[in-house]
Order: structure tokens, then C-alpha cells, then sequence
């Protein structure tokens, strides 16, 4: 029972690879709805753990594997992101000259890699959950083999990818080194009775933060993003934009909070690196994107801001009876940062999709006037795009102000300031394209454009919970309040 939703994942996209290779042809709305139905059953078997298997200190197989709340709540994160992803990819997956049946199949299996990594609690896994879903990306960003800018994609990821696992892989061997165990709970145990902090894992922490920095697309790391965004397939580069970052913060908390390094005197020195981090990194990605006449890449540079922003909640320490750790407020800013940047960068993936589907391109030009010729998308990008930028009363208001709140509370009054100017570029260049939309005549005006029926169902639901939680904030706080109420994995949690 404790990994039914994974094995449902799994058993379902070997199922669809079995049919996709014994049919004499591919049928890919088959091939994309009984994926869609495998995800959807998986989700709905994250509510049928039993109560004695679940909660911090539930750890299983020997200290690999923790069902907790924070593993159950990426879990459902992920598989909600790749329920959309699926519903996005129908149409690029028709115009993919082979393979097009990996464009549902592959997908899954990386979100299995991503809720191994929810649960893992033990660097092994980790380093097995995160490759499953590094290797899952590298043939995802280049599936398009016909196209050179997907291709030319591919091979930067695998690139600057293979570089990051050398330097994550380098790290956990410095702390089995220093250590002797790979396991969260011996090496919280080990920390927290073993003063002062050694040179060599201090060098162990930095090698770790540099693999998983890549994951956040964070300065200096980001390098890859803009082009990788450009390049790869839309509902690709969605799934990167939400489920590899969302990936990577996971394995950040439960490494640094949660367990591992948390509640130790290595904390103050990840802060600190995390401090420099996030602000870089919500300069650099929201400057960066002002001058962007692509809108892929405009989001790809975006990203890198949103990774600051999500960098500064986890750079909110205190000091605890046990020692330091990520303090709780910024903890539930950056879960409830996630919940709202999952459904806003969704939104505009999604509508940038049916919009390449229609009239293709995707430069600021093909978006000029375009709500004379749907209405809907273009409603659809203006709540996506003003809720990215964190204006009222919309979603992403309030994951903004929960960031502002957490880090005004540990007395980081020069983090708020450059949260303030990030967020100020940020509005700039967003409100440029719906602007653009709006105002500027149309290049193609009796082009309209059409939605169906179930593009037009996922674009109201992703309006309503934007404009409904911008105003009604209890559902996200129910949401994230279950991992903040239990006990951290301290040495006497499991």
C-alpha cells in the first residue's frame, strides 16, 4: 500500500508501451486518455495510506523511505502537474514524426522519479530518484528530433545535467566520507552530537547545494533554462518549469529541514549561501526577462526568478533548542509558493500550447491582439501572467506576500528589498505582454482561434482556483498546514 500510487504510475506506462508497440497503429488520443486515467488513479490512491504507515517517524525499508506528510504532498503535487502536462501534450505529440506515444509514457515515468524522491530519506535514493528523473528529461527536451532548436536543447541539458550530477554524486560521497552513513536519520543523529562542524562537510554541503541548484534553475546554475525553455516541446518545458523545480525543493527540505543537515550548526552556513542565492537569482531571472521577445524564453528567465523567490523563504533560519533549521513561516511560504506558481505557470504553458496548436510561433508577435481572436486565451494568459506577477487579488498574491512575510521575520531587510525590486521587473515585463495582447493590433485578425471543449474545461478550472484562492486562502493553508503540524525527523524521529 505504500507505494500503490507509484506502481499504479509505473504498471500503467508499461501497459501503454506494450500497446504502443503490439499496435499496428498508434493510436495517440488512446495512448494519451488511459494515461491521463493512470495518473488519475494513482491520485486518488494518495488518499488510501494506512494511518499506522503514515507520519514523520513512519520511516520503512530500513530507513530509505519515509510516508509522511511532506512525501504526500509533493506526491499529489506532481501527479496533479503531470495530469495537466498529459492535457497539453495531445497536441505536439501529433506532430511528432516518431516516438509520439513517449510524449504520454515518458512523462509518468518521470514522475515516478519524482515521488520516489518525495519520500526518499536516504542520499542513495535520492540519487536514484533524481536521475530517474533527469535521464526521463534528457529524451523528453530532444523528442522532437526533427527540429534542431529541440535538439540543440537536448544536448545543453545532458550537458550541463551530467555536470551537476558529478558535482551532487561528489557531495554525497563527502558526507559518507565525513559521516560514515548516507541515511537522514544517522546523519542527523551525527550532526547533532558531533561538534563543531567539520571542513569536510561543509565542502560535502556545497557540493550538494551546487547538483540541486541546477534542479531550481538558480543563479549561478540557470544557464541552461532560457535555451532549454526556448527549445524543448511546451508541455516539456512546462513539466520542467513546475515538476523538476518542485523536485528539486523537496529534496532541498527534506535534506536541510526536515531531516539530514536540519536542526545543526551547518544550517546557518546553507542560509547564508541560499541568501546570496535567492537574491541573484531574483535579479538576475526578472531583469533578464525584460528585454525577451520570445515568450517561452521570457518564461524560461522567469523561472530563475521564481527560484530566488522560493530560495529566500528557505533562507529563513532559527535557532531552536535541537539548533538551527529553515524556520517554520518560511517553510509554509515556500509550499504555499509552489501550490499557487503550479497552477499560474500551468495556466500559460497551457494556453501557449492550444495557441501553437492554432497558429504556431511563439514570439511576441503571434500574441499581438490576441484577444480579438480568443477571447478565452487571452483572458486565460492575462490571470495566468498578472497572477505570476503578484498583484491582487489573485493566487500569486499571496505567495508573494507569504515570502515577503517569512523573510520580514527573520529581520532580512535587504532580501526584502531586492524581493521588492524583483517583483517590480517582474510586473514590468509581464503586464508588457498583456499589453501586447490587448492593445496591439492583431498580425493575423481573421485567424480566430479555437479551444476545445476540454481545453476550454482546464482553462476555466485553472481560472477559477487562481482568482478563488487569491481571495479564500484556507484551501492552500489546509493543504500545507499537515506537514508544518507534525514532528520534524530529528535522530529519535523514526
Amino acid at each position: 500500500m505504500t507505494l500503490l500510487p507509484e506502481i499504479i504510475l509505473t504498471i500503467a506506462a508499461v501497459a501503454l508501451i506494450l500497446l504502443d508497440a503490439f499496435s499496428k497503429k498508434s493510436d495517440i488520443e488512446l495512448i494519451g486518455k488511459l494515461a491521463m486515467f493512470g495518473v488519475l488513479l494513482s491520485f486518488v490512491t494518495t488518499f488510501w495510506y494506512p494511518p499506522e504507515v503514515v507520519g514523520y517517524g513512519a520511516s520503512l525499508w530500513q530507513g530509505l523511505f519515509a510516508l509522511d506528510p511532506l512525501a504526500i504532498f509533493f506526491k499529489r503535487f506532481f501527479l496533479i502537474t503531470l495530469f495537466i502536462v498529459l492535457a497539453m501534450s495531445f497536441g505536439p505529440a501529433r506532430r511528432i514524426r516518431m516516438g509520439a506515444a513517449e510524449s504520454f509514457i515518458l512523462p509518468m515515468f518521470t514522475a515516478v522519479g519524482m515521488m520516489i524522491l518525495a519520500s526518499a530519506v536516504n542520499l542513495m535514493l535520492i540519487f536514484v530518484g533524481l536521475e530517474l528523473v533527469t535521464i526521463s528529461f534528457y529524451v523528453l527536451v530532444a523528442l522532437k528530433r526533427h527540429d534542431r532548436k529541440c535538439l540543440e536543447a537536448g544536448v545543453k541539458y545532458l550537458i550541463v545535467g551530467a555536470l551537476s550530477t558529478g558535482f551532487l554524486v561528489y557531495g554525497m560521497a563527502f558526507v559518507f566520507g565525513v559521516a560514515g552513513t548516507t541515511s537522514l536519520e544517522s546523519l542527523s543523529g551525527y550532526l547533532n552530537f558531533d561538534s563543531p562542524v567539520e571542513a569536510g562537510m561543509l565542502l560535502a554541503v556545497i557540493l550538494l547545494i551546487v547538483g540541486l541548484g541546477f534542479k531550481l534553475a538558480s543563479v549561478p546554475f540557470q544557464i541552461w533554462a532560457p535555451d532549454v525553455y526556448q527549445g524543448a516541446p511546451t508541455p516539456v518545458t512546462a513539466f520542467l518549469s513546475v515538476g523538476s523545480k518542485a523536485a528539486g525543493i523537496v529534496v532541498v527540505l527534506r535534506v536541510f529541514a526536515f531531516a539530514g543537515f536540519g536542526y545543526s550548526d551547518v544550517i546557518p552556513y546553507v542560509g547564508s549561501v541560499f541568501v546570496v542565492m535567492a537574491a541573484l537569482s531574483a535579479l538576475l531571472g526578472n531583469l533578464a526577462a525584460i528585454p525577451q521577445r520570445n515568450l517561452k524564453r521570457l518564461l524560461g528567465y522567469s523561472s530563475i526568478g521564481h527560484a530566488g523567490f522560493l530560495l529566500m523563504a528557505l533562507s529563513c533560519i532559527k535557532s531552536t533548542q535541537l539548533g538551527y533549521t529553515i524556520s517554520d513561516r518560511g517553510v509554509q511560504a515556500c509550499l504555499i509558493y509552489l501550490v499557487v506558481y503550479l497552477l499560474s505557470a500551468l495556466l500559460a504553458f497551457y494556453i501557449i500550447s492550444q495557441h501553437e496548436e492554432e497558429i504556431g510561433g511563439d514570439d511576441f508577435k503571434a500574441y499581438s491582439g490576441l484577444a480579438q481572436r480568443s477571447p478565452l486565451l487571452a483572458f486565460g494568459m492575462l490571470v495566468s501572467f498578472v497572477s505570476l506577477a503578484g498583484i491582487p487579488p489573485l493566487a500569486g498574491f499571496l505567495g508573494k506576500f507569504a515570502i515577503f512575510a517569512a523573510i520580514w521575520e527573520v529581520g532580512n531587510i535587504g532580501l526584502v528589498i531586492v524581493a521588492v525590486l524583483s517583483a517590480l521587473a517582474g510586473l514590468y515585463y509581464y503586464l508588457g505582454v498583456v499589453r501586447s495582447m490587448y492593445w496591439s493590433p492583431a498580425t493575423n485578425e481573421n485567424t480566430a482561434i479555437t479551444v476545445g471543449g476540454g481545453g476550454k474545461l482546464i482553462i476555466g478550472i485553472l481560472c477559477v482556483l487562481i482568482i478563488l484562492l487569491g481571495v479564500w486562502h484556507k484551501p492552500v493553508e489546509a493543504m500545507v498546514s499537515p506537514v508544518l503540524s507534525s514532528e520534524p525527523l530529528t535522530e529519535s524521529s523514526y
